[in-house]
């Protein structure tokens, strides 16, 4: 069998809308998947309009139809009482509520109906350029085995073992957490954001009517408590929080992962392709994060531009990082601005009381966190 033309590693949404977008560009592309289905993730399952742009650039919109709630604004609430509406909905293109292993799943049929392919249970060991031609070493449970391709594009996530990154080990920053419950009084669709002294909480509704409970908190070293004391505590200082909760079941185990290694620019590897949280570690809270992930194929699509498959992979690596750069530097600047905020619970009421009560302000954090450019 010929080799691929492109090797992916990361079967998540940055991996797969990588590989859907070189397929579309001609491209035989594998994806490379160390777990042996999609794993859980810890996430807010948000897709923002620019993130829905994205799936429908791709072509993955149909197979979503029936399961995605549109997401036309958000309320949010803060401590002191605080409380406002942020419209979410941007050149008539609404956000979706979409469960993670629905998106992930009708991400792969539609790479499979397209002629691409998935190796599950290979999990990547190593990566290394000869020339133009990259060989990558896979073990597909205890069996080795190496691939090689001209392309390689790395969205193996956060804490990425190819992208060259060094992420420094600590155990206090912000951690990300979420749990599924049912019987949360908001309908489908429904997006709340409630901000506290750690972190925020986020609510989102999916069709089914379960609720995705996630946030983002801040812990130091020492914090020793468990994810739902961390909820308990939320649902304690923010009322509104605690009066959608209060008829609420959760149905499955918490989750958590952190402290998450936020960028402030894009890291840029001596070769591969980057893609998703591989590439830079954004904020998560409206949907930012996925929608990047979701703008891997587009950016390469942009990168290729008429030239396609035809051109030098190094030419096409400063191509696509230039495209990336462009699309995603000043809102991670944005998001370090706003973590900052989020960490100061002095000021974050008088800073989200700004924001929601000006037309300017609102329309400026928007056209940052929802642009709707593919």
């Amino acid at each position: 069998m010929a080799p691929p033309d492109a090797l992916i590693v990361g079967a998540g949404p940055a991996g797969l809308s990588a590989a859907i977008a070189l397929r579309a560009a001609g491209a035989d592309v594998i994806v490379l998947e160390q777990h042996p289905s999609p794993p859980p993730r810890v996430c807010g399952a948000f897709i923002n309009p620019e993130g829905a742009a994205h799936l429908e650039t791709l072509g993955v919109m149909p197979r979503l139809s029936d399961a995605a709630a549109p997401v036309t604004d958000a309320t949010l609430t803060w401590a002191g009482g605080g409380r406002g509406r942020v419209p979410i909905a941007r050149s008539a293109r609404a956000g979706l509520a979409v469960p993670r292993p629905v998106l992930e799943r009708a991400m792969a049929e539609h790479l499979a109906a397209v002629g691409g392919r998935i190796r599950w249970n290979a999990r990547v060991t190593g990566a290394e350029r000869r020339g133009c031609i990259w060989a990558v070493e896979v073990m597909s449970g205890t069996v080795p085995d190496r691939l090689v391709a001209p392309w390689l594009v790395v969205a193996d996530g956060r804490f990425s073992s190819l992208s060259g990154r060094r992420v420094s080990k600590t155990r206090a920053g912000w951690f990300g957490w979420n749990a599924s419950f049912t019987g949360v009084d908001q309908p489908p669709g429904a997006l709340s954001l409630h901000f506290g002294r750690h972190g925020y909480v986020g609510l989102l509704t999916f069709l089914d009517g379960t609720t995705n409970v996630c946030g983002l908190t801040r812990r130091d070293a020492a914090a020793t408590a468990s994810w739902e004391a961390v909820l308990a505590e939320a649902i304690d200082e923010l009322p509104a929080l605690s009066s959608l909760l209060r008829p609420a079941t959760r149905v499955d185990a918490f989750r958590g992962v952190g402290p998450l290694p936020f960028s402030r620019r894009m890291w840029t590897a001596d070769g591969p392709l980057l893609g998703g949280d591989a590439a830079a570690v954004g904020d998560p809270y409206m949907g930012e994060g996925i929608s990047r992930a979701l703008g891997t194929g587009p950016a390469l699509t942009a990168a290729l531009g008429r030239g396609g498959l035809e051109g030098s992979p190094l030419a096409m690596s400063d191509r696509y990082n230039a495209v990336w750069r462009h699309r995603y530097h000043p809102r991670l600047r944005f998001g370090t601005v706003a973590r900052w905020m989020l960490g100061h619970p002095r000021l974050s009421p008088s800073a989200l009381t700004q924001v929601v009560s000006h037309p300017f302000l609102l329309r400026l954090v928007l056209s940052l966190t929802h642009a709707t450019r593919s």
